[in-house]
């Protein structure tokens, strides 16, 4: 007769699975509903920050206007925003890396909420600023979050052009953004800026509800040991995904789940960026990020200043920043389209390739049709390449390092936004509406050059695979593929 208690100690024998099972589970299912729950949440944070960062530009404008601000201070006040992301990039990479992707975008869209209804009832210049600062870091530590959260839930084979649906929503939040500042900030500037802050808040609480059932990532889980977490959301994910009860068979891991790593205080979670293997790596990212988002804020901030210059009326001058806000949506969509067959590396270069030269044209055309063209076709290709250079950089770090690493691009990025339309202010005297373009396409095309010689290939390859060899294969990894 079977010893008592044969039954339980039969459960407990069974096999506990391993990260590397759990990840190939994973990798191999097709895109269902909880995917697509988590790229409408994550859409949803693009949304706002778009929303936010235009919608209160055009706040602060009015508050300069209101206020008598001097130009020396309301520089600062446009800039707040940005010293705000770019903290909040770096301080989210770093947690997100040790506390796990769910905490932080939670407690960072919280942190935005409070600030920004706080900075309804500034009185003043300082504290306009300091309010911004704060919600700011909300707000970026927040988008610095999302693409690397959810791109380790989606499975290899589409995860590109997936990510590139979900930038889609940064667009709709710049057309958003303009529509209600026309409504609520232009009939009556003194409290419709304030309005602005409070329906800038009102559909991120909305998110926040939404967001409260959020799952952990089972790839930060495995990387933390904690190993039946994972196993119950993808098991969760496995249930919600399956057709008819049918899911796809389960593949041959294409590389192991990495050994959880052991847990480093900030400085060396840095310093591990720049180790073998990863440091060419980092390299690009930041040169990449400070080029894209240096032009893009350089170029979005002053377009309608320069039209105007160029002599061009503001109504006419804002007509077309409103038409070329629009024209990010179509360029979202088909760098998302081709970023599965060409490559993310390729497809950002050529979309920047695009940029240049729809810049030089705009730079030197006369005629009103030909601007007008180019403007909404630079738009579609700087916007565009949002998509495949959120995908890239979430990918090419491993999952202990991947929102350190993204966070470090990020600041980068917002280094460049702030110091962009400053440089332009003091050059365009000199250099003049052609040489600000020939500057800016002159530093998309160092970028675009860095990126051909020394950026991976990552359409098709699970994110284990690009960083399951040593640190010497790594390094040999990094060149050019």
């Amino acid at each position: 007769m079977p010893p008592p208690g044969w039954k339980e100690a039969l459960v407990t024998a069974a096999p506990q699975p391993t990260g590397t099972e759990l990840l190939a589970r994973l990798d191999r299912l097709p895109v269902g509903r909880p995917h697509r729950r988590l790229m409408l949440q994550g859409g949803l944070g693009y949304l706002f920050e778009s929303y936010d960062a235009v919608l209160l530009g055009y706040a602060a404008s009015a508050v300069v206007a209101i206020w008598s601000v001097g130009s020396g201070l309301a520089g600062w006040l446009l800039a707040s925003v940005f010293i705000g992301y770019l903290i909040g990039a770096l301080v989210a990479g770093v947690l997100a890396d040790r506390i796990g992707r769910r905490r932080v975008l939670m407690y960072a869209l919280l942190v935005y909420v409070v600030f920004t209804v706080v900075a309804a009832t500034a009185n003043s210049p300082g504290e306009l600023i300091l309010w911004r600062v704060l919600s700011g870091i909300g707000i970026g530590a927040e988008a610095t979050m999302i693409v690397p959260y959810i791109s380790e839930f989606l499975p290899t084979r589409n995860r590109g052009r997936n990510i590139g649906n979900t930038m889609l929503f940064l667009g709709f939040g710049y057309v958003l953004a303009g529509l209600t500042a026309v409504t609520v900030i232009s009939p009556n500037p003194e409290p419709g800026w304030r309005i602005a802050c409070l329906i800038c808040v009102a559909p991120v609480l909305l998110l926040l509800w939404w967001r409260r059932d959020l799952l952990e990532s089972p790839r930060f889980l495995i990387s933390q040991g904690r190993i039946e977490e994972a196993a119950a959301i993808v098991e969760r994910f496995e249930r919600e995904t399956a057709v008819n009860g049918q899911l796809p068979p389960v593949p041959a891991a294409t590389a192991p789940a990495r050994e959880p790593a052991p847990r480093r205080n900030v400085l060396r979670q840095f310093a591990a960026l720049w180790g073998p293997g990863l440091a060419v790596r980092t390299g690009v990212v930041c040169v990449l990020w400070f080029a894209i988002q240096a032009t893009h804020y350089g170029y979005g901030t002053w377009l309608p200043t320069l039209l105007v210059l160029k002599g061009f009326t503001i109504t006419k001058s804002f007509s077309f920043a409103l038409a070329s806000a629009v024209a990010q949506i179509p360029g979202y969509y088909l760098a998302a389209a081709i970023s599965e067959r060409i490559d993310r590396k390729w497809t950002i270069v050529a979309f920047m390739g695009g940029s240049i030269a729809c810049a030089a044209g705009l730079a030197t055309a006369e005629d009103e049709v030909a601007i007008f063209c180019f403007v909404v076709a630079l738009s579609f290709f700087m916007n565009g390449v949002a998509g495949p250079l959120y995908a890239y950089t979430s990918e090419i770090y491993p999952t202990e390092s991947r929102a350190t690493g993204m966070g470090l691009a990020s600041a980068t990025a917002r280094v460049g936004a702030i110091m962009a339309p400053v440089a332009i202010g003091y050059l365009h005297d000199d250099l003049g509406f052609a040489g600000v373009f020939a500057m800016l396409c002159g530093l998309l095309l160092v970028g675009a050059v860095v990126l051909a010689l020394l950026g991976l290939r990552t359409a098709g390859r699970s994110l284990e695979a690009m960083h399951a060899e040593p640190a010497a294969a790594r390094t040999r990894d990094d060149q050019p593929a």
